[in-house]
């Protein structure tokens, strides 16, 4: 009888394990396709890292949400990835003061105090991931949640960020 409240328990486990590594999956995948969409990642584009917090969807809106990635891409990708975001408000770096003064979040694969390259910041105002029309940083006093990216021209590196602040 123990035994076989034992091997209960024990499927039990791995079944819970299973869902949880499964639920990860499909939020993993989903908050990528977020951030292809905001900041139209090239297919070609290579992810060399990636952070997503919180790591699964729960009942309503996930709290402090915040989701980083950075990107190595080829020469052609860069110039065009560079033209095709043209109107989002794409500016030459440094960061802007008051634009970087705005800048709430402390994520170590998006480099803020690079000198050359490009950069642009929108916001959406709320529901960031599904957003349909964001606006520039600079039309807002604070920002709820922010769409960052930041391109290193000298090495091919996009590193973007989806937060919020809800």
């Amino acid at each position: 009888m123990k035994n076989v409240k034992t091997m209960k328990n024990y499927l039990l486990s791995i079944l819970l394990a299973t869902l949880f590594t499964s639920c990860q999956w499909v939020t993993d995948q989903s908050d990528k396709s977020a951030l292809e969409k905001h900041f139209e990642i090239p297919d070609d584009a290579e992810m060399i890292a990636y952070n997503g917090y919180p790591t699964m969807v729960g009942f309503g809106q996930r709290e402090a949400l915040s989701i980083s990635a950075k990107y190595k891409l080829n020469d052609d990708d860069m110039n065009s990835w560079i033209k095709k975001v043209q109107s989002k408000g794409l500016k030459p770096l440094p960061i802007e003061a008051d634009c970087k003064n705005k800048l709430w979040f402390n994520d170590k694969l998006i480099p803020t105090d690079l000198k050359s390259g490009y950069y642009f910041c929108r916001t959406a105002g709320n529901d960031v991931l599904n957003a349909e029309t964001t606006k520039p940083c600079d039309d807002v006093e604070n920002l709820n949640d922010i769409i960052f990216a930041i391109l290193n021209t000298e090495k091919n590196e996009l590193s973007v960020i989806i937060t919020s602040g809800y």
